[in-house]
C-alpha cells in the first residue's frame, strides 16, 4: 500500500496536524484493502487534540486489474471537472488495455462504481436505467419519489434476477428498490447509439452524463430528419 503525508484540519476543534494518507490502492495485489475502502476506514483520521474521528477527503485512485476485465476509479472530492488526466504508469496501463476509467466526487459514488463493475455491468447503461426508473416513479407517485438512486447489487429470488438500488431523498436513505434485470437488458438495446460514443478518458459518468448524451442523440436525430426532408424537397424541385 502506498502512503503519503498530508496536513488536515479537524472539523471539530480546528487543530491542524500531519496524517498518513493512502492516495491509491490496487486490490489485485492488496485485496484486503477493498473492505477498508468500502467501509471508509481507509479515509478516517483521529484528531491529536480532541480525539475526534473524521473523514480525510483527498484524491484517491482505486484500481482492480482483474475483476470484469479491470477498471480504475479516481475519487476527487467536490471536483468541478467532468474529465481529468491521471499521471503515472497506472493510467498508461489502463488506457492501453481499454479498461474503463471513471471520475467520482464522493465516497458513495466510488462504492457504487465498484459494485457496478464487480457485477460486470456497464455503468453507462446503469445511469440510463436509473434515470428511467426515476421517471417512472415520478409519474406513479410524485410525492414519494427519491431524488437519487445508487446501485448496490444483483440478487436472485423467486422472481428471478433482480437489480437492487438504494433510494435517497435530500441525502436521507429511504430504502431499496428491487427491479427486474430484464429492464437493464432493455436499456442496453434501446440506448444503442449512446454506447457508440467512446469513453477513453477518466471521466464522470453519472446522471448529468446520461442526460447530456440523450440530448445529443435527440439533436442528432433532428438534424438527420432535417437533412432527409431537405433531400426530399431537392428531389421534387429537380422533377
Amino acid at each position: 500500500m502506498i502512503t503519503e503525508e498530508d496536513s488536515i484540519i479537524c472539523p471539530d476543534c480546528g487543530h491542524e496536524q500531519q496524517i498518513t494518507i493512502c492516495p491509491s490502492v490496487n486490490v489485485t495485489t492488496d485485496p484486503e484493502l477493498r473492505e477498508k475502502v468500502l467501509s471508509g476506514e481507509i479515509f478516517l483520521f483521529t484528531c491529536d487534540e480532541c480525539g475526534c474521528t473524521g473523514f480525510a477527503g483527498h484524491p484517491f485512485v482505486y484500481e482492480d486489474k482483474e475483476t470484469a476485465g479491470g477498471f480504475l476509479i479516481y475519487l476527487e472530492p467536490d471536483c468541478p471537472d467532468r474529465v481529468v488526466g491521471i499521471d503515472g504508469d497506472i493510467a498508461d496501463q489502463v488506457i492501453y488495455r481499454e479498461k474503463p476509467m471513471r471520475l467520482v466526487a464522493d465516497l458513495n459514488a466510488l462504492k457504487e462504481k465498484i459494485f457496478i463493475f464487480e457485477a460486470d455491468l456497464d455503468d453507462r447503461v446503469m445511469e440510463l436505467f436509473k434515470m428511467l426508473t426515476l421517471t417512472k416513479l415520478s409519474s406513479d407517485n410524485p410525492d414519494q419519489v427519491p431524488d437519487h438512486l445508487l446501485f448496490t447489487k444483483i440478487q436472485e429470488n423467486e422472481e428471478g434476477r433482480q437489480i437492487v438500488l438504494a433510494a435517497f431523498k435530500e441525502n436521507k436513505y429511504l430504502g431499496v428498490l428491487e427491479l427486474p434485470y430484464s429492464l437493464y437488458q432493455t436499456c442496453v438495446v434501446t440506448g444503442g447509439p449512446i454506447w457508440d460514443v467512446p469513453t477513453v478518458d477518466c471521466m464522470a459518468v453519472d446522471q448529468e452524463w446520461i442526460a447530456e448524451r440523450l440530448k445529443c442523440c435527440e439533436e442528432e436525430e433532428i438534424e438527420e430528419e432535417e437533412k432527409e426532408e431537405g433531400c426530399g424537397e431537392s428531389g421534387h424541385a429537380e422533377q
